[in-house]
């Protein structure tokens, strides 16, 4: 290794990587995907090649393959390996659900949280899961759904809270327009912080927007996601609408509201585009 090669810290291959530092440190300590650098106070250092390296296994998890197995495949071509819709752990949580051994589905989630990327949890487990538990209309079917959801939101928000202690560079709110929120706003919030957002999170703001991003923008914050599981009404449509024309920072709607309002959805691309 050169000698002169600028290497870099666990935070900041955490910020150009999207991977928090909890889960860096997993990779290395229990599957040895990675082994950086230390310094003579014992802190890592990541080469140009390490971030490389990480960017494999993102994309070794993206296609569904566990992080256990990973390290066997590092260096390998992936067409040979199928892009699968879930990982294997979805069983396991399903199963636990239905027993209602809620203590063990804690844990297990909290394990997850730190051996993979939020956003892999989100495509390749939470989301299908979710939609699974969703579909079951018996009593029983009901219950666990419910269980599921709250067990998961509990856990996203006690994440959320412990990667707070992450400096990001940029400010990011996100405002949910209900007062109940659900795990996929904990989850956005998550997803911005791996992004390298400082993320304020805040609940139950169905009006004053424009006020609202008026003083985010005095606050130098760079992006206003607002969130709805819900149909937005039509004054806030229009609300939203004129921000995203008018508004000097980024504007972005999140949740199920996407899919009922994809005009809007379009219009955060576009507003993102201008704000860049």
């Amino acid at each position: 290794m050169d000698s002169k090669e600028k290497l870099l810290s666990i935070g900041e291959v955490s910020e150009r990587t999207g991977v928090n530092s909890v889960t860096l440190r997993a990779w290395q300590r229990r599957y040895g995907l990675i082994t950086p650098q230390r310094t003579p106070k014992g802190h890592r250092l990541y080469s140009e090649q390490d971030v490389l390296h990480i960017q494999e296994i993102l994309s070794w998890l993206d296609k569904g393959v566990p992080v256990s197995q990973v390290k066997e495949l590092l260096g390998t071509s992936s067409g040979h390996v199928e892009n699968v819709q879930n990982l294997p752990e979805w069983e396991n949580l399903k199963a636990l659900v239905m027993s209602f051994d809620v203590k063990a589905l804690e844990a297990r989630l909290y394990e997850l949280t730190k051996n993979y990327p939020i956003h892999v949890l989100e495509s390749k487990l939470f989301e299908p899961l979710t939609d699974w538990f969703d579909k079951q209309s018996s009593e029983a079917g009901v219950l666990c759904a419910q269980i599921w959801r709250a067990e998961l939101n509990n856990v996203l928000v006690h994440c959320l809270h412990m990667n707070k202690k992450a400096k990001g560079k940029d400010k990011c709110w996100i405002v949910s327009v209900s007062r109940d929120q659900s795990y996929r706003f904990y989850l956005k919030a998550l997803l911005l912080q791996s992004e390298g957002y400082a993320v304020t999170t805040l609940g139950g703001v169905g009006s004053g927007l424009s006020i609202l991003c008026s003083s985010l923008v005095d606050k130098g914050v760079k992006r206003f996601v607002i969130h709805s599981d819900q149909a937005f009404t039509l004054a806030l449509r229009r609300e939203i609408a004129e921000l995203m024309v008018s508004a000097p920072i980024e504007i972005e709607i999140s949740g199920e509201s996407t899919k009922i309002h994809p005009e809007l959805a379009l219009a955060s691309v576009s507003a993102a585009n201008r704000t860049q």
